[in-house]
This record gives C-alpha cells, structure tokens and sequence, in this order.
C-alpha cells in the first residue's frame, strides 16, 4: 500500500518538477497584472479581480488534459526524455517572444518538425548530431500527430472557454475619437499523460509499466502551454473567436490528414510544420486584418449609450444588462454620452430604469437598486467622452 502511494506522488512529482509549470504560472501572473493595469487606465477599477485569469481557464485545461490523456494512452504514444526536453527548451524560447499567440503547438510543435526536416544541413555539425541521434527514437508521424491532436484541442478551448470574461479597453480611433475592443490574453496549462521507454525515470517498486515487447513503457505526466490572443473591435467578442475556435479546429483536422500521411511519406511531417506555424499565424493575421477594416462598434452612438462591459456583482450585471446593448434611457430621460448618462442616473441615486435594445433591436425594461453610498453606481462601462469624469464606471 505504501508503494502505492509512493507511485502516485512520482507520477505527480514529475509533473510539479518540471519547470515549463513554473514558467507557465509566471505567464498568467504577468497576463493578469497587465490587464488590471489596462482596465485601471481605462475605468479607474479592475473589470475582474486577478484570480480570474487563474480559475477561468484551471478547469477547462483540467478537461482538455483528460480527454487528450485517453488519446494518448489509448494510441500508446511514446516519448523519450531528450524529446520532452526539446519541446520544453522550445516552449521557454517561444515565451520569451511574450507574445500569447504563439505559445500554441503549432509553433512549437512546428518547430520541432522543421527541425527535425533540417538533418541533412544540420546533422553533420557536431553540435546537433547527438541530438537528432536522440531525436531518431521518435517517429516524425507520432509528433505530427501530436501536433495534430493540440491544435484540434487548441480550437475547442478557443471555441469553449477563450470567450470567457474578454476585458474591455479603450483606444484612440483614427480620427482621434475613442473606441472600445474586447481582448483575450489566456494561457492554458493543460496536464497530458505519454509514455516513456521503461527505465529512462527512477521507479518505485509500485510504479506502473505497461509490458512492450522486450521492454516496457511508464506513465509521466507533463504540463503543455496553450496560449490564445484576439482583439475584437467591430462587433461583439462572441462570435469571431468562437469563429476562431472553429477555423483552428479545422486546421487541426487537415494537419491529422496529413499526420497520417506522413506514416507512408515521412517528409509530409516537415511540411505539416511549416505549414502549421504559417497557417496558424495567418489566421490571426487575417482576422485582425477582417476585424480592423469594418466600423468600430463599441463608439458613441446618436441615439443612447453602447453597453463596453458590465462590472461582475454590480446592479447592472444583476439586471442582466449585456455586453453590446444599447441603453436609450435612464430614468426616463434620453442618453447618449457617458456625461449624460451619469446625469440622468442622478435623477435617483437609490433606483434606477432603463430602457435597453438588445443586439437583436428589441426594446426592452430593466430596472434595479443602486448601492448606497458605494463607489460603484450602476456598474456598466462605456465609451468615454473626452469630458472626464470623477471616475469611469457609471
């Protein structure tokens, strides 16, 4: 029983030594600290607290993790020590970019593959011929299918969780007005299961290895980086990068496509890792191209105030006010600037009605109390006018 227990805080262990865990942490932390510092500039308060760049993604990683691990325990994929060593040194190095968007497989993963495409010019150099000996215990079709299989998971977090809490931000139009966007900035630190040769870890008595041949194949658990990052300008944050999420998920198809075919052409795996880091940055490329060449939606309206974000807890989050809707009236009296708006809210500084038009341009009535004497009235973000006020959040 004793070895037992031993044999899980190895399997666990493994994972809490390795340091691409660690790095990742120190991710999230600067993610959540610039974006409080942005929403501060912004609004003068934090949209979210910082623990929500934490716990948003905690759980989705958990579940991506463990649907992966069954694949991969199921296709019996094998690793070697000097390969999970690679793939961390190239996860650091593309951190280090700190850009969010290329902390995906596809790029480091891409990267491997190419790499490994590089042997006829490389391996003859006495630096990296001892690597590529390594790296020969691998089959390229098994990285090719790995990478596969994370941009397919990449795309369902984008598609599932990315749109979760985006943070609103302010910027300067090109004619010099003010604009509101939403933003994703997230890291997922997804925990996978692989197999490694019997042997090439210490083992307690206890620990599990699967029989293979002459030899043998022990469990590891190992933490993977999947990062995203998306502006949206000109509509609600919802639909383009659930769109996103889609078109990466059919990325992730047509590279398992191709993973297959490298089984028979060994050279399709290059190709697939060009392939990936080109056509995974084009898609961002594209996206924000698309998104930049149509009108800003978040702006100042003729007619009523443009819903930029909703405080969490705040009266209007509990009169289920939403990101996009416009407020034509409050308190009966007709808005349409951040000024007004405050001013028409002090018309009764306990109670307040609104007139709001949903994204589908119904009317319709919502009503609440305000806090007493709370730094917070109504909890809604707008687009400000260049009028300051006292503070940011109505």
């Amino acid at each position: 029983m004793i070895d037992i227990f031993i044999s899980i805080g190895l399997f666990f262990a493994y994972f809490f030594a390795n340091p691409l865990l660690y790095l990742g942490f120190a991710v999230i932390y600067w993610l959540s600290a610039q974006r409080v510092k942005q929403e501060r500039e912004a609004f003068h308060t934090r949209v979210y607290g910082r623990v929500s760049d934490w716990v948003i993604p905690f759980v989705p990683a958990l579940l991506t993790g463990l649907g992966l691990s069954v694949i991969t325990v199921g296709l019996g994929i094998v690793l070697t020590l000097e390969l999970i060593l690679i793939l961390s040194v190239l996860s650091i190095l593309v951190v280090l970019t700190f850009q969010v968007r290329w902390m995906t497989p596809a790029f480091v993963l891409g990267a491997l593959l190419l790499f490994y495409g590089s042997e006829p010019l490389l391996g003859g150099v006495e630096l990296f011929a001892p690597v590529y000996e390594e790296l020969s215990a691998v089959p390229l079709f098994v990285i090719a299918s790995l990478l596969a299989l994370l941009v397919i998971a990449e795309g369902t977090l984008i598609r599932t969780n990315g749109v979760s809490y985006t943070s609103p931000k302010l910027v300067r139009s090109k004619r010099g007005k003010w604009i509101g966007l939403h933003e994703t900035k997230r890291l997922w630190i997804v925990p996978i299961i692989f197999f490694v040769p019997e042997g090439m870890i210490p083992a307690a008595s206890y620990w599990p290895i699967f029989p293979v041949g002459e030899g043998g194949w022990q469990p590891v658990l190992l933490p993977l980086l999947i990062g995203f990052q998306q502006q949206v300008r000109a509509t609600v944050p919802t639909i383009p990068m659930r769109t996103m999420g889609l078109r990466v998920m059919a990325l992730g198809i047509l590279f398992a496509i191709l993973a297959v075919g490298s089984y028979y052409v060994p050279f399709l795996a290059v190709v697939l890792g060009g392939l990936a880091i080109v056509s995974r940055e084009l898609l961002w490329v594209l996206a924000k191209a698309r998104d930049e060449r149509q009108p800003a939606f978040f702006s100042s309206l003729p007619k009523g105030c443009i819903v930029l974000g909703i405080l969490p807890g705040s009266p209007a989050d509990k009169m289920k006010i939403e990101v996009g809707e416009v407020i034509t009236k409050v308190n009966g009296q007709a808005v349409n600037s951040e000024e007004g708006f405050y001013e028409a809210l002090q018309l009764n500084s306990a109670f307040c009605k609104l007139d709001v038009l949903n994204t589908d341009g119904e009317v319709r009535f919502a009503q609440g109390a305000l806090y007493d004497g709370g730094h917070h009235q109504l909890g809604v973000l707008l687009v400000k006018d260049d009028v300051e006020l006292q503070n940011s959040i109505i």
